[in-house]
């Protein structure tokens, strides 16, 4: 038998550890804090933070 490779870890996930509502704050989980409130239709930092941290599936 030949023996398996081991799993490539998972990348960490950029997901919403804290939210405060009135002031749209957004701490993640790795530790970045910023904004996610949109301002003149332009993307929040929040949502400019998870494009800069999104991996593809497809490039290995």
């Amino acid at each position: 038998m030949i023996p398996r490779r081991p799993a490539a870890p998972e990348p960490p996930k950029h997901v919403i550890a804290e939210y405060r509502h009135r002031t749209q704050t957004v701490t993640c989980v790795c530790g970045w804090q910023g904004s996610s409130a949109q301002v003149d239709s332009r993307p929040s930092e929040w949502s400019g933070h998870v494009a800069a941290n999104r991996t593809s599936s497809t490039h290995r």
